[in-house]
């Protein structure tokens, strides 16, 4: 299992299937900002289902499981760090746009599909449905962050 961010990166994507997923995200989020997240979302939640995780007794259980799952689609690994009262989860490594002009809106939709695997995910293990994986916008390169809490 790659943890090596750097590592990582250097695989290559298969250009097919990178070329349809970029058009798929970028029809999604291209005329207008977040077209429609909530579409996105449900695309990774049932990507989640398609795919599912094994119980998980604890946090880094949880992470081998679901970075097994990322690892069939080249599309990087989590950390995850648990606080007080919410998991952060650091999404590395993700597949970047095959044109980097629409880096932003492929960072973006890929944001929007996540949040729904890492939803559906958590689900699976026993969290309630009330409670989404949300992405916290940052401008770190190579790094999505997602947070899973209750809102205050």
């Amino acid at each position: 299992m790659f943890s090596n961010q750097d590592t990582y990166l250097q695989r290559n994507y298969q250009a097919g299937w990178h070329d349809l997923v970029y058009l798929f995200f970028n029809e999604f989020t291209n005329s207008q900002q977040d077209k429609d997240p909530d579409t996105l979302r449900r695309i990774g939640g049932m990507l989640a289902q398609w795919y599912p995780i094994d119980p998980s007794n604890t946090v880094n259980e949880l992470e081998q499981h679901i970075n097994h799952v990322l690892e069939l689609f080249n599309w990087g690994f989590v950390k995850m760090a648990p606080a007080q009262r919410e998991l952060i989860l650091i999404h590395c490594a993700w597949p970047h746009a095959p044109e980097s002009r629409d880096e932003a809106q492929w960072r973006r939709a890929s944001a929007y599909v996540l949040e729904g695997a890492y939803s559906q995910w958590l689900v699976s293990q026993g969290a309630g449905n009330s409670v989404p994986v949300r992405w916290k916008e940052n401008t770190t390169e190579d790094v999505l962050i997602f947070r899973y809490a209750m809102t205050e």
